[in-house]
């Protein structure tokens, strides 16, 4: 960066350009942006980020980010608790929130299975997984803020690639022996998609998942 720039202004469109999807370009036109807008709308972000840290916490059950200990969606007593969906990152369950259909609770796994990148199943919340579906396939089920449940299915909602099918198959493994049933979200064809330009495996995918029309 050149020192045509103020330093403040060089500092800040460095750390821009480390954020994911933030190219040195676009750090620019974020810097400037700043620079020209009003204090007190840069006070407000500053506030917002700073607020990322300090009222941020895990929800030591589903592993999502909450403002408090169990998150929303674990407290609920109008969501199914004995159906757990499993995804790999938290925006994940917010595109599965947002479709307004799912009852159950989540299960974050914040990552998934990479040997390449030295991501395996310690680096990842699978232990805590099994351990909530052991508690919960009990007779008395899982216990949580003075009631008992039962966990009845997990569904794996991993991505549709080889690290995702690799997390799926290596969860499906580890909760084999629980009375629970393990399923797989259905992969295929999408929307507006032309079957013409669909690769071999989406088509498979297609064709073994089909259902009643």
């Amino acid at each position: 960066m050149t020192n045509f720039l103020p330093k403040s202004i060089r500092t800040l469109i460095e750390e821009f350009s480390r954020l994911p999807g933030v190219g040195p370009k676009s750090a620019q036109r974020l810097a400037m942006h700043l620079l020209r807008s009003p204090r007190d709308k840069i006070e407000s972000l500053g506030q917002a980020v700073t607020g990322l840290k300090d009222d941020i916490v895990f929800c030591e059950t589903c592993w999502n980010i909450a403002e408090k200990n169990p998150c929303y969606v674990c407290d609920n007593p109008s969501r199914d608790k004995s159906l757990i969906c499993v995804v790999e990152e938290i925006l994940d369950a917010v595109a599965i929130e947002k479709m307004g259909e799912f009852s159950g609770v989540y299960h974050v796994l914040h990552g998934r299975l990479s040997p390449v990148d030295g991501i395996g199943p310690d680096q990842l919340k699978i232990v805590e997984l099994v351990k909530r579906i052991e508690n919960g396939s009990k007779d008395d089920g899982e216990f949580s803020e003075g009631k008992s449940y039962k966990i009845n299915e997990v569904i794996l909602a991993t991505n549709p690639s080889l690290e995702g099918e690799a997390t799926a198959l290596y969860i499906q493994k580890a909760l084999i022996g629980f009375d629970v049933k393990v399923t797989r979200i259905a992969r295929g064809l999408p929307v507006g998609g032309d079957v013409e330009y669909a690769d071999e495996i989406t088509l498979m995918r297609a064709m073994k998942g089909r259902g009643d029309f």
